[in-house]
């Protein structure tokens, strides 16, 4: 089944009404706006063309909601990301300090980006290329509270988590906490570094492919990623070191439920081989993730 790009919405809370439904084992295609509505640059830096609010209103248009029948609270979603197809052009603005040039407006410097056949990207002005890595910045499922959770925002939902590890060949793990989790994706960057840390990445639309089971009575509190070499857990809190030490515990609980390991070896995993990565620090809550090789976990793991 396909959710089309018109069908988008911002709150990962109760009450959204739901676009689409599938079944467990569904295999579905989210049709994601960029994270501001492919604003060109004419538009980009004129401010009556931003309507009031922007942040909260526009910003990180999320395809969606997707209710998955038979996912009830304590259950997890497993979205296994198939492919993440970039479509149309993509920009990315950063602030420019030196002479300004012809894409130069207010200090900040427009630059688009057009996707090649070869997935590659090309910059439009400078025809230079760059390696692609598409990535989902945004990937949720409805909150349990009343609390305006938006699509700019991060919790333990999951939302603008901006989660390198979340890409093609990934599956994502989701706590579902109201019937049917409410799932939505959006804000795909074609590139970015760690951190996020000019509050962009290649901005540009997507087609993403995945498949979407529901996990019975898995009770995690938390999204985790799974790829076929790495574990990565995340978290998003008001500081970074919270962030932190939501990570360690989430890594510590994976650890001993999903792979056996004892209380002292799961702390002597996480010593030895744990890797703290900064997911992004523009947003109000910060997240981290922590990132772990599965053969490392083998190495200590009670169970084949």
């Amino acid at each position: 089944m396909r959710i089309t790009r018109d069908k988008t919405y911002n709150q990962f809370v109760p009450g959204i009404e739901r676009q689409a439904a599938c079944k467990s084992g569904d295999r579905v295609v989210f049709e994601v706006r960029d994270a501001l509505f492919g604003m060109g640059r004419e538009t980009f830096f004129q401010a009556d063309a931003w309507p009031v609010g922007f942040s909260q209103v526009r910003a990180n248009p999320c395809t969606g909601p997707l209710f998955v029948e038979g996912a009830l609270p304590g259950d997890a979603l497993e979205v296994k990301i198939h492919s993440v197809k970039c479509v149309g052009n993509g920009f990315f603005v950063v602030p420019n300090s030196g002479d300004a040039g012809p894409n130069t407006i207010n200090k900040r410097e427009y630059v688009e980006f057009e996707t090649l056949d070869s997935g590659d990207l090309l910059e439009v002005n400078g025809k230079r290329v760059f390696s692609a890595r598409p990535m989902i910045g945004v990937v949720g499922t409805a909150t349990k509270g009343s609390k305006p959770w938006f699509a700019t925002d991060a919790g333990d939902h999951g939302g603008n988590m901006v989660n390198n590890a979340i890409q093609a060949g990934a599956a994502v793990y989701l706590p579902v906490f109201i019937e049917g989790g409410y799932l939505g994706m959006g804000d795909v960057h074609a590139a970015m570094g760690d951190g996020e840390v000019f509050g962009q990445g290649v901005e540009i639309a997507a087609d993403i492919e995945a498949t979407i089971t529901v996990v019975k009575d898995m009770n995690i509190k938390r999204p985790f990623v799974l790829t076929d070499d790495t574990l990565s857990v995340m978290a998003a809190a008001d500081t970074m070191e919270s962030a932190c030490r939501l990570c360690v515990d989430d890594m510590s609980g994976l650890l001993a439920a999903r792979y056996g390991l004892s209380p002292l070896d799961a702390a002597m995993a996480i010593a030895l081989y744990g890797d703290l990565k900064v997911c992004q620090i523009v947003n109000a809550q910060k997240t981290m993730r922590m990132e772990m090789a599965i053969r490392r976990i083998e190495q200590f793991s009670c169970v084949s």
